[in-house]
């Protein structure tokens, strides 16, 4: 599990770069999401910023899915780019959201960050709502049942007792 130290990286350098890969036990997705298909590979560029620091997260893998429509299971490959914010827990949290404050996750502590924290919530907010297998998935068309001969004369009895 990637634990970095980022007071101590920052002490010396303002550019961070490493390539890690997270086993999916590591990650420890919630079962109804998926199963992730072997370690997730992530490339991470991390920049000191004015607020906090700057996040370049790259990450790749695949996850299987369940087709929201036809309930066919699916791999769906993970690959997405985000530059995130980093930033430490604010002392007077705001009420309101800004647009620029949509990409950050907070810090709990500069000399721990978890990547692997991070890599979970990007691969969890990556993952849609209702997966589909292909774009053009239909829901299976269930059949019309067969009449049940078995009481046939019974109901022709019926019939015919009624319109007597």
């Amino acid at each position: 599990m990637p634990t970095l130290n980022l007071k101590e990286i920052f002490k010396t350098s303002t550019r961070f770069s490493g390539f890690y890969k997270i086993k999916p036990e590591e990650l420890d997705l919630p079962l109804e999401l998926g199963e992730l298909k072997g370690p997730v590979e992530v490339e991470v560029q991390i920049e000191k910023a004015l607020r906090g620091y700057e996040v370049h997260l790259s990450i790749k893998g695949s996850i299987e899915l369940e087709c929201s429509r036809c309930l066919t299971p699916f791999i769906k490959d993970l690959e997405s780019t985000e530059t995130i914010r980093l930033e430490k827990y604010p002392e007077k949290p705001s009420i309101s959201l800004n647009v620029q404050d949509l990409n950050v996750f907070f810090l709990e502590d500069e000399e721990n960050f978890n990547l692997t924290d991070l890599v979970r919530e990007q691969i969890i907010l990556s993952i849609p709502t209702k997966p589909l297998c292909r774009v053009d998935c239909q829901i299976p068309t269930l059949e019309e049942p067969k009449e049940d001969t078995r009481f046939s004369a019974l109901k022709k009895l019926i019939q015919t007792k009624h319109s007597l």
